[in-house]
């Protein structure tokens, strides 16, 4: 089962100046459709895309799904380039061999980030050597290469999660239990096992201004949190929210210093000594809930909710809020024309947001799910 960490990919834009920049109302179009057959027999393009894409200096975007493949409807997913005008080419499917076992690894949904060398670096849920899942290189050409199976050592500490690049050139990953880094070249290392009852359970994780991770979490009954580990593993608890308000989405550091983030309360912000406060509560027409924040180059806190909007479907909504917390817009999805349920989101560098939508699209036959486009007149973000 995907975890909730699959879905909360940070972006830090500290230490950047913005200028003040009117947009225009959103518009939603669908970049490209995966779909089935109608007996589901073939699904080249895989299924059920997830994570928010990367761009690449290529100009393409990058991304996985979480199901299917070429050659095999059985496959367990598929990792892709796409063009800014909709031509998609799978680069890598994750197969099952003879045995009906995933030794390349299955279901790539909890990482992928840009390394240093301009090459993909993911993680898959499961498969592998030891069913744990994988974390593998890819280049933007498509050769594929196992660094690491996860649940190789005794007992099972090393288990798969979400990461994120390092200032170091590292990757840095959270799951339920541990922080962890992973070399470029598949070296697995423990920075912090979390004590579940005091510390909770990890669920996102980013590289503060200051070099420190910031996570999201969860402790008993549903209590969101919000914590802070040095890259030497000294964990500190910032924030501990009421019970049965989880986080529900990353954390973004924003170009003030703060942190940003959401839960079932509303859009918070926290500062890195911990002072926290809930600057918007959004409606559930404008996007309740929101699973992803990201600071665009307007300066402006930008999300998607991944089942918000209007009755009866709740397709889920795209929205924009000032750092103070200032409603700005919200944006509606539409099942049968840009795909719904919006997973994942990224600005580009031609100042449009791009994202996954993981059900509906406008194939013909089983539409599972999409590649959007958000066009709001933003300029190019400094990258």
């Amino acid at each position: 089962m995907r975890s909730l960490c699959s879905l909360f990919v940070g972006i830090s834009l500290t230490a950047v100046a913005f200028a003040q920049h009117p947009f225009t109302t959103p518009t939603i179009t669908q970049l490209f459709s995966f779909s089935c057959n109608t007996n589901f027999t073939s699904c080249p393009d895989g299924f059920d895309p997830t994570l928010p894409p990367i761009q690449l200096a290529d100009g393409n975007l990058y991304g996985v799904t979480f199901w299917a493949g070429q050659n095999n409807a059985n496959a367990g997913g598929t990792d892709w380039q796409l063009t800014t005008s909709g031509e998609l080419t799978v680069l890598h499917t994750f197969e099952p061999g003879a045995s009906g076992k995933f030794a390349q690894g299955e279901n790539p949904v909890l990482g992928f980030a840009e390394g240093t060398d301009g090459n993909l670096y993911g993680v898959s849920e499961s498969g592998g050597a030891h069913g744990a899942g994988v974390f593998y290189k890819l280049t933007p050409s498509g050769t594929f290469e196992i660094l690491y199976n996860f649940c190789s050592r005794t007992p099972c500490t090393d288990v798969s999660g979400a990461i994120v690049l390092g200032k170091d050139g590292n990757f840095y990953g959270a799951n339920a239990q541990t922080v962890f880094r992973l070399t470029p070249q598949g070296t697995w290392s423990l920075i912090h096992q979390l004590n579940s009852t005091t510390e909770g359970t990890a669920l996102s994780l980013i590289q503060g201004a200051d070099g420190s991770f910031y996570g999201t979490g969860r402790l008993s009954n549903e209590r969101g949190t919000v914590f802070k580990v040095t890259p030497t593993g000294h964990f500190t608890l910032l924030h501990v929210l009421p019970q049965f308000q989880p986080t529900t989405s990353n954390l973004v550091q924003a170009s003030d210093g703060n942190f940003y983030g959401a839960a079932t309360s509303g859009v918070f912000q926290l500062t890195p000594a911990g002072v926290f406060k809930t600057i918007h509560v959004l409606s559930l027409a404008q996007g309740s809930n929101p699973n992803q924040l990201l600071q665009a180059s307007d300066g402006n806190l930008w999300g998607i909710a991944i089942s918000a909007g209007i009755s009866p479907d709740r397709p889920g909504t795209v929205f924009a809020l000032t750092l103070a917390g200032q409603f700005l817009t919200s944006v509606q999805f539409n099942c049968a024309k840009t795909g719904c349920n919006p997973e994942g989101i990224v600005q580009g560098s031609d100042g449009a947001f791009y994202g996954t939508a993981i059900k509906g699209g406008s194939a013909p036959i089983n539409p599972l799910g999409t590649v959007f486009k958000v066009d709001a007149g933003l300029p190019a973000p400094l990258r």
